[in-house]
């Protein structure tokens, strides 16, 4: 029978695979910063946060291309990693990437099995515009696309994380419309809008094809300019030099635990070794 890996085996396993990544970039010059919930176990635990199930990285649009044209050309290097993406992988339901470790699978609740095994995320970062009005509009327009890209890969319909009553109510109707239109075709339209805006020459930045916080994952460049080496678990990794205002913007009081009750990960999976 096989064995479900613990949350701090897993952790250990992707923590590796960031390992990996991050090397690849600071050989080849190209721009990252550990983000959201792993950018929180950064600062407030010098690694991960204790229950934390994944681990996310941001890119510059330029510098995230780059990667993949690297990968895609050496990944024969790292014979027990593979890319998963819109381009790599036709059942791969997300326009993020995920490098993930064929070692072991991944047994996801509500999504049918696509091949990944223990994986990180790394988030396209691109240029929103000059102005916040137009960021916003530009990002929840993606915003939008890639909530039903997600509903239209459910296995089947359930409420999840949504706590709105609004939405709620709104859920199950645009699951419906979802999953009948497919997500290919949610996919090539956010394609088509990721990479509109110039990067450099945009002052707000943010993940358009998974602005899953909203406006309040939209940020100026500038936070992103500098970044500093910081201890994670037994490695140093980068993070934004305004780290602070990054994280403020986006939780708050980020220095504070969440209740007991809330301490869990956000993703709906369970792992397993694969056997021999």
């Amino acid at each position: 029978m096989e064995r479900e890996l613990t949350i701090q085996e897993t952790q250990s396993i992707s923590l590796e695979i960031l390992h990996a990544i991050a090397e690849i970039c600071e050989k080849q010059h190209l721009r990252y910063s550990l983000i959201y919930g792993t950018l929180i176990g950064a600062i407030r635990h010098h690694g991960y946060i204790p229950w934390d199930d994944d681990v996310d990285i941001m890119m510059p649009r330029p510098d995230y291309d780059q990667l993949l044209t690297y990968l895609k050309e050496h990944i024969n290097d790292y014979p027990h990693y593979k890319v998963f993406n819109h381009d790599e992988c036709p059942d791969y339901p997300y326009m993020i990437t995920r490098i993930s470790d064929d070692r072991y699978k991944i047994v996801m609740e509500n999504e049918k099995p696509y091949g990944m095994g223990v994986f990180i995320d790394i988030y396209p970062y691109d240029g929103l515009g000059k102005t916040k009005k137009e960021a916003v509009k530009y990002g929840l327009k993606g915003d939008r696309l890639s909530s039903l890209c997600y509903q239209a890969t459910r296995d089947h319909f359930a409420i999840e994380t949504t706590t709105s009553l609004f939405r709620k109510i709104f859920k199950f109707p645009v699951y419906l419309y979802a999953k009948l239109r497919g997500k290919d075709y949610f996919q090539e339209k956010l394609k088509k809008l990721s990479g509109l805006k110039s990067y450099a020459d945009s002052e707000y930045v943010g993940c358009v094809v998974w602005l899953s916080g909203g406006a309040q994952d939209i940020c100026p460049r500038s936070w992103f300019d500098e970044t500093i080496l910081v201890p994670f678990e037994n490695y140093e990794f980068r993070v934004p030099k305004q780290y602070e205002d990054v994280l403020h913007h986006n939780y708050g009081d980020y220095m504070k635990l969440p209740p007991e009750k809330d301490r869990t990960g956000h993703h709906c999976f369970k792992v397993y070794k694969k056997t021999e």
